[in-house]
């Protein structure tokens, strides 16, 4: 498995490239919301924080151990969020789409949908993977059902699994999709983003 930067992905609302030093300062100002933390065992109080987790991803991404991109508006220029390929198994061909974090001035939007789309093609499809998944929050009922929709498979619950910063154990919810199950994940994506989203941005 070769797990090399995809080349940037042009979707009809976006365009998502590989995370650079020159977007820190636009990305770290967009994850400095607490709307986008509310329901998530990290929390970002400050600027500083935020500039931190932006740190850590291209650290990570120089090491070769995580993949994360921006997502950035293709009628603004404007960067909506990000999202990352990361835990890559090449033994047992798997990896986890995470860290995924977009400004509320784009949720119920295409954007997460798009990002999701080309993501998991480069997982399947350039590596080739025979399983990726995501793990959320269990409170978190709108990304719950945002993974459901596209057709991610709800695995379990993994209780107590992270401790936020206040100290509060919080438990996730897992969910997958397999190699064989992307080929409907796939049709189904192009449905939301040919049919549900071009009628709703029309």
């Amino acid at each position: 498995m070769n797990a090399t930067v995809m080349s940037i992905f042009n979707g009809q609302a976006i365009r998502l490239a590989p995370l650079q030093a020159e977007h820190k300062a636009e990305l770290a100002a967009l994850l400095d919301n607490p709307r986008i933390w509310e329901f998530t065992w990290r929390k970002i109080s400050s600027l500083n924080e935020a500039e931190q987790l932006v740190d850590t991803a291209l650290a990570n991404q120089a090491k070769g151990t995580e993949l994360p991109f921006v997502m950035v508006e293709k009628a603004s220029g404007r960067i909506a969020g990000t999202s990352r390929i990361m835990h890559l198994d090449s033994v047992h061909r798997s990896a986890e789409i995470g860290c995924t974090w977009i400004s509320p001035d784009f949720w119920r939007t295409s954007v997460n949908t798009e990002a999701k789309a080309a993501l998991l093609r480069y997982c399947f499809e350039e590596l080739g993977l025979a399983r990726v998944s995501f793990t959320i929050v269990e409170r978190n009922l709108r990304s719950q059902q945002a993974i459901e929709r596209i057709g991610a498979v709800r695995e379990g619950v993994l209780r107590k699994h992270r401790i936020t910063s206040g100290g509060e154990s919080v438990n996730n919810v897992i969910y997958s999709i397999l190699d064989e199950e992307w080929p409907a994940v796939r049709a189904n994506l192009d449905y939301l983003l040919k049919e549900k989203y071009a009628r709703s941005s029309n």
